[in-house]
C-alpha cells in the first residue's frame, strides 16, 4: 500500500548497477577521468580502424593546431600532436530538430597517426600539464566552430572541461576566457559541459563556473548517473543542462523497471531546474526510450555521428521522424492495453463502493475485484487517509503468505496507518467518483510491487476511499 517514492538518494547507482564498472569507481587519475570526459566520439568505445577511418577528412584542413616538439619528445606528447574537432550534432526531442553540437577532440602525432584521447590525457599526470591541454582543445574547437561558419548561429556549442581545468592554480580560465572573446561567438551559445567528478567536493571549484556563468555561459553537468553522482551536486552547481550517461540509457533500454525509474530521475532533475539531455542513442529503440522517458535533449549515432563538418539547422532528418513515429504508435499501443487490462478492475472497484454504499461488507463488494489474478487486498481509508476497519484479502493463502513474510513483519500491522499523503488518497479526494490509478511502487507490507486502484465515495453521508492493490510484475509495465 506505501509507496517508495524517495528514489532520488539512491537511483543513479540502482540505474547503472551491473552495466561495467568504471575506472573512476576507486579515485582515480585527474588524467583517468578526462579521458571520460573527451571521449565523446564513441557512445561506445570505437575501435582504432573506426577511428583512424574518419582522420584522413582531417588532414591539412583550416581547422587543426600542430606544435612541434624536440626529437627526443615522445610521438603522443601533447606538445607534439595536431588537434582536430570533430562536431556531433544534439537534437531537441520537441522541436524535432538540431539545436547544437559538441565539439569532440580528435589527435595526430607526428607520424599522422590517431592518438585516442583516452591515451593522451593518460599520459599527462601533471594537473597544470592537463589544464593546458584542455584550455588547447579549447581554442581549437572554437576556431573549427568559426571555420565551419557558425559563428553567429542560432544553436549550441558545447565544449568539454576537466574540474581540475576549473582550479585557481592552473590559470587556463583565464586562456578560456580569452578564446572565447578572440572567437566572436557569443557567450550565450556556449555550453560549458564539467564531468561529473569528486573534484566538486572542493569549493575552489565553484567560482570558475560562476565567472563563466556571469559571462553568459551556459553550464552541464556531464556524465549524471555514473559513479560519482549525487542530486547535491545539482542542487550546488544549478546547471542549466544534465547529461545522463549512456549506460543509464542501456539498463532502462531491456529493463521495464530501470525505465520506470528513469522517468522519475528525468522528472526530479527537471524540478531542480535543469534540462535533460541523454546521450549514447544508438538505436531507435534508443530514440524511443528517450521519447517515452521525457528527455529534452538527445545524442548518438541513431541521431549522427562525429563529423569534421557540421549539421546545419533545416537539414532534413529522417531518424527524428522515424523516432517520433515509432513512439506514437507505440504509445497508442500501449494505451490500448493498458486500458484494455485495467479497465475491467476500475469497473469492478467501482461496482464494490456502489455495494458498500448498500451497506455490503467489504469481502462481499470487493469480490469480483479481489477474483482477478493479479489482486491482493481491498480497504477502506477515512477523509484523513486513516485506513478504517478490516482489509478484505484476495484468499486467505495471499493473508498466510503476508503474515509469513518475516522482512516486513514490523510493517503488517495497519490499524489507524495514515495513507494522506499517497496519490492514491489525494486524487480519489480531488476527483469522487472517479477511479484512479497509481504509478508501480513497493508496497510497505509485502515487499512486492503493486498499483493502488482507488474512489472516493460516500457510506451513510460519511466521505471514504476505497482502495485496491493490483500486484504487478516487470513484464506488465514494460
Amino acid at each position: 500500500m506505501g509507496s517508495a517514492e524517495a528514489v532520488a538518494a539512491v537511483v543513479s547507482k540502482w540505474l547503472t548497477r551491473g552495466a561495467g564498472n568504471r575506472d573512476f569507481q576507486a579515485r582515480p587519475s585527474p588524467a583517468k577521468l578526462r579521458c571520460e570526459s573527451t571521449r565523446r566520439s564513441c557512445q561506445t568505445r570505437a575501435p582504432r580502424s573506426d577511428f583512424g577511418s574518419r582522420l584522413p577528412a582531417f588532414r591539412g584542413a583550416s581547422r587543426s593546431m600542430s606544435v612541434l616538439a624536440e626529437p627526443s619528445v615522445p610521438s603522443h606528447a601533447p606538445g607534439n600532436l595536431t588537434l582536430h574537432t570533430a562536431f556531433q550534432p544534439v537534437f531537441s526531442l520537441t522541436h524535432g530538430r538540431l539545436v547544437g553540437h559538441e565539439a569532440l577532440l580528435r589527435a595526430q602525432d607526428v607520424h599522422g597517426r590517431p592518438v585516442p584521447p583516452n591515451e593522451l590525457f593518460a599520459s599527462i599526470s601533471a594537473p597544470a600539464a592537463l589544464a593546458a591541454l584542455d584550455a588547447r582543445a579549447v581554442r581549437q574547437h572554437l576556431d573549427a566552430y568559426v571555420t565551419a561558419g557558425k559563428r553567429d548561429a542560432v544553436e549550441w556549442l558545447l565544449i568539454n572541461l576537466h574540474p581540475m581545468t576549473l582550479l585557481p592554480d592552473t590559470g587556463a580560465l583565464e586562456d578560456i576566457l580569452l578564446a572565447i572573446a578572440h572567437s566572436g561567438i557569443r557567450p550565450s551559445r556556449i555550453v560549458v559541459e564539467v564531468l561529473e567528478s569528486p573534484l566538486f567536493a572542493e569549493d575552489r571549484v565553484y567560482p570558475a563556473l560562476e565567472r563563466l556563468r556571469d559571462l553568459g555561459c551556459l553550464i552541464a553537468l556531464d556524465d549524471f548517473g555514473a559513479g560519482h553522482s549525487n542530486f547535491e551536486r545539482i542542487f550546488n552547481l544549478r546547471p542549466h543542462l544534465v547529461k545522463l550517461d549512456r549506460r543509464v540509457l542501456l539498463r532502462a533500454k531491456c529493463d521495464a523497471k530501470a525505465r520506470r525509474i528513469l522517468q522519475r530521475m528525468v522528472s526530479l532533475i527537471q524540478e531542480c531546474g535543469s534540462l535533460v539531455l541523454v546521450e549514447g542513442v544508438e538505436t531507435l529503440a534508443g530514440a524511443h526510450v528517450a521519447l517515452t522517458c521525457d528527455v529534452d535533449f538527445v545524442q548518438g549515432y541513431y541521431f549522427g555521428r562525429p563529423a569534421a563538418e557540421v549539421v546545419q539547422v533545416d537539414d532534413d532528418h529522417p531518424p527524428m521522424q522515424q523516432a517520433w513515429e515509432s513512439f506514437d504508435e507505440g504509445q497508442s499501443r500501449a494505451d490500448d492495453r493498458w486500458r484494455e487490462s485495467m479497465g475491467t478492475h476500475c469497473d469492478d472497484l467501482k461496482v464494490a463502493s456502489i455495494q458498500l454504499a448498500a451497506g455490503a461488507s467489504m469481502q462481499t463488494a470487493c469480490a469480483s475485484f479481489l477474483a482477478a489474478e493479479s489482486a491482493t487486498m481491498c480497504y477502506l481509508l477515512d477523509d484523513r487517509g486513516r485506513q478504517v476497519g478490516d482489509i478484505a484479502f484476495r484468499d486467505e493463502g495471499l493473508r498466510r503468505r503476508l503474515a509469513g513474510t518475516e522482512q516486513f513483519e514490523p510493517l503488517r500491522d495497519c490499524a489507524g496507518a495514515r495513507w494522506s499523503r499517497r496519490q492514491y488518497f489525494r486524487r480519489a479526494v480531488s476527483f469522487p467518483g472517479a477511479v484512479q490509478l497509481t504509478r508501480p511502487y513497493l508496497t510497505l507490507q509485502g515487499g512486492w510491487m503493486c498499483l493502488t486502484a482507488s474512489i472516493a465515495f460516500e457510506i451513510q453521508d460519511r466521505p471514504v476511499i476505497l482502495c485496491g492493490d493490483l500486484r504487478i510484475h516487470t513484464a506488465e509495465t514494460a
